[in-house]
């Protein structure tokens, strides 16, 4: 691993604590996790990688127990922890850990503030500020396997090796352009994302998400937020996959066809098979049970195909974000997404043209705002009807 020294890899509670020590006194760590996550709903962490920009250190928590000090440095207010790509990281750390490090700073997302895009990878990002080519190497190991080969303990500590280098340089250009505050909100909604959705308040709002929910009448809808509320916690007591217990598509036949008994249940085709089994009991109860969705939530959900007048209207706003990301720099992604701008226009159905004071979703209540407010204002308020974007 050419300029940097090889990589220790920590099996104990004392050298881990050591390390700690002497990281309270850094201003940033760089941070990686290895995991394996194929048939458990929560991941099963295989490594923790740590940079601290003189070398690489692999956390092995199959053999480390006490990780106090460890938690009080992801904890800690004045130690930025460097990720790349971090939402799966978070997962991990917020389950095995129970906690959400913090403040951090994430390459990617610094990245696509800076014009290389929404989502370049690691490795495109190191070959494009360091000049180094790194290998895919090993992303498809079992990291749970004992011991690690050479190439996997090479490839693990590649993933923080270069994360500091990549920090400072970023961190140093979204300063000049004068959007390193709009780095910090964004990471700080990612870390709120993830706190979410281990929320079970939360999980009663799960429904309104689901494509085909639009579709559904009060009573029905009433079904599917309770089954959507259910699959949230039998996933996580029997540590499944959500799509293991009911998908989506599951849910939703279940909420359109409301069987009453087992027999109109198997009368429904092609559902998970768990439906019919083991969970026919808990899913039936839940249907026949439900308290159907006030009027005002089921006849305004989003989804429902747009007429022509609001597919115009819905171009003209992506028309105007494309402006200001080719005005900034800022990939498109980051100021509004599709999905984003159609909940903006929803929550804007009657919006006062001399005013032009919206409501914003609350993912796009922000940074994106000072950059949007002022060209989706005079759309939404029609103030631009009479012009056509190009």
């Amino acid at each position: 691993m050419t300029d940097f020294p090889a990589p220790e890899l920590v099996v104990d509670n004392a050298r881990l604590a050591q390390l700690c020590e002497r990281w309270q006194h850094v201003s940033s760590l760089a941070l990686d996790t290895e995991f394996i996550r194929v048939s458990t709903f929560y991941p099963r962490a295989g490594l923790i990688q740590v940079g601290d920009g003189q070398g690489c250190y692999l956390l092995d928590p199959l053999s480390i127990n006490a990780w106090q000090p460890f938690i009080d440095i992801l904890m800690a207010p004045d130690i930025v922890k460097i990720m790349h790509s971090c939402s799966e990281d978070l997962v991990v750390f917020k389950y095995f850990y129970d906690c959400m490090p913090g403040p951090i700073f994430d390459t990617q997302k610094a990245a696509g503030f800076l014009g290389h895009g929404y989502s370049i990878s690691y490795l495109n990002l190191v070959l494009h500020i360091a000049g180094v080519e790194l290998s895919k190497g090993e992303t498809r190991s079992d990291w749970l396997k004992r011991p690690l080969s050479a190439n996997q303990i090479k490839y693990a500590a590649l993933d923080v090796a270069y994360l500091p280098r990549l920090y400072e340089e970023l961190s140093a250009a979204l300063a000049r352009e004068g959007k390193l505050e709009y780095l910090r909100e964004e990471c700080e909604r990612m870390r709120q994302i993830s706190l979410a959705a281990e929320n079970p308040d939360n999980w009663p709002q799960l429904y309104l998400s689901m494509g085909a929910a639009w579709r559904l009448n009060a009573r029905q809808l009433g079904a599917l937020r309770d089954m959507s509320i259910w699959r949230e916690q039998v996933s996580r007591q029997r540590d499944k996959p959500r799509s293991w217990i009911a998908r989506d598509a599951d849910l939703i036949t279940l909420a359109q066809k409301m069987p009453g008994d087992r027999q109109a249940l198997t009368q429904i085709a092609d559902l998970n098979r768990n439906i019919y089994q083991q969970d026919a009991e808990a899913l039936l109860s839940l249907i026949n049970n439900s308290d159907p969705v006030a009027d005002a939530i089921a006849s305004n959900l989003e989804g429902a195909p747009m007429s022509q007048g609001q597919r115009a209207m819905l171009k003209r706003c992506q028309q105007a974000v494309r402006a200001v990301a080719t005005q900034t720099g800022i990939a498109e992604e980051l100021l509004a997404r599709k999905k984003q701008l159609v909940t903006l226009m929803h929550l804007n159905q009657q919006i006062d043209r001399d005013s032009q004071q919206l409501q914003w979703p609350e993912d796009l209540a922000g940074w994106q705002r000072s950059l949007l407010a002022v060209p989706l204002s005079r759309i939404l308020s029609g103030a631009d009807a009479g012009v056509e974007a190009s």
